[in-house]
């Protein structure tokens, strides 16, 4: 299949080796669902979206090619060349298979001074319906029908609660559902999952449920996604934050993410710490692109330089951060 037209102009910017892959993807008959600037590529980059996985070569690195798969809401597998600027993605993975009714409803009995009913009613059944996500509903971030929990009875109720409780994989949607049940299994969950590790759900919890977090957990899922996490991954939600939560403990995670974390995400943290100290009008703006582009140096002496400039700038001593290297 020859490149698009619409597509043309921008794919033949791609490095020869990206090119190379995205070609011989279209003559394998895979298509392309789109091309963008934006996350994960580099503001001086883009991306190209297939609409099916890589076939034409491993899904792994060569000497030429990097590649992870980080499961993301937007997409899968991602692959990029040494300078990081330009990607070929693959589609996000498909959604898991829908539960199975029987075992569910066998397990949804109400209790035996309850008379017994089946959850087969059209709000039971509406909201089942929309926990199946499609691309379109994921791309769009729309989530579970919640006005169905609004308008169900207590035997509906029952049964949609086991229906979140018992669903896996988990993301953000299961979490606004369970605040919108808020029944004592629901927050008990809720309170499970911001003692757990999964920073992306304690963020979600925060989101919807946020009378169940201190500052303190507020804080310490904020701090790890800031050094853990990738982009679509927890660290586009935890950018989201800082411009209204951003306590001391955040602060040195943005300046330490900028001395040493990958280019991708230096950038954005050299960007935030300019709106934060006031010297930009937004999170990123374009007015000191030039600059927060930088960023994309390796970790090092070259970076180093950067980082002291950075400082200089907004009024910080960089000391302390070059120290504890």
């Amino acid at each position: 299949m020859p490149v698009p037209e619409e597509h043309r102009a921008e794919i033949e910017r791609f490095p020869p080796v990206l090119l190379a892959l995205i070609l011989a993807e279209l003559a394998a008959g895979n298509h392309i669902v789109e091309v963008g600037h934006t996350f994960p590529a580099a503001p001086i980059g883009a991306y190209v979206l297939l609409d099916a996985p890589v076939t034409t070569r491993p899904r792994a690195k060569d000497a030429e090619i990097k590649f992870h798969d980080y499961d993301t809401r937007h997409h899968s597998g991602r692959f990029t060349d040494q300078t990081g600027h330009f990607f070929v993605l693959e589609p996000p993975h498909p959604p898991p298979p829908p539960p199975d009714m029987d075992a569910i409803r066998a397990a949804m009995n109400p209790p035996p001074f309850e008379p017994v009913r089946e959850y087969d009613s059209t709000l039971y059944e509406r909201f089942r319906k929309s926990m199946w996500i499609d691309y379109d509903k994921w791309r769009e971030g729309e989530g579970y029908d919640l006005d169905a929990i609004r308008q169900a009875n207590k035997y509906d109720l029952m049964g949609i609660e086991r229906l979140v409780l018992q669903h896996s994989p988990r993301d953000w949607r299961d979490v606004e559902a369970m605040a919108a049940l808020g029944t004592e299994k629901c927050i008990a969950e809720m309170k499970a999952i911001l003692k757990g590790r999964d920073f992306q759900l304690k963020q979600a919890v925060e989101n919807h449920a946020p009378e169940l977090v201190t500052k303190k957990t507020r804080t310490a899922t904020l701090v790890k996604a800031l050094n853990e996490g990738v982009i679509y991954g927890g660290l586009t939600q935890a950018l989201d934050t800082l411009p209204e939560f951003h306590p001391p403990e955040a602060m040195k995670a943005l300046f330490r993410g900028a001395l040493h974390r990958e280019g991708e995400v230096a950038v954005h943290f050299a960007a935030m710490l300019y709106y934060l100290h006031g010297k930009a009008k937004v999170p990123f703006d374009w007015d000191h692109r030039p600059f927060f582009l930088k960023f994309h140096a390796p970790v090092g002496p070259e970076r180093e330089a950067l980082f002291r400039e950075l400082c200089a700038h907004i009024g910080v001593d960089p000391t302390p951060y070059l120290k504890a290297r």
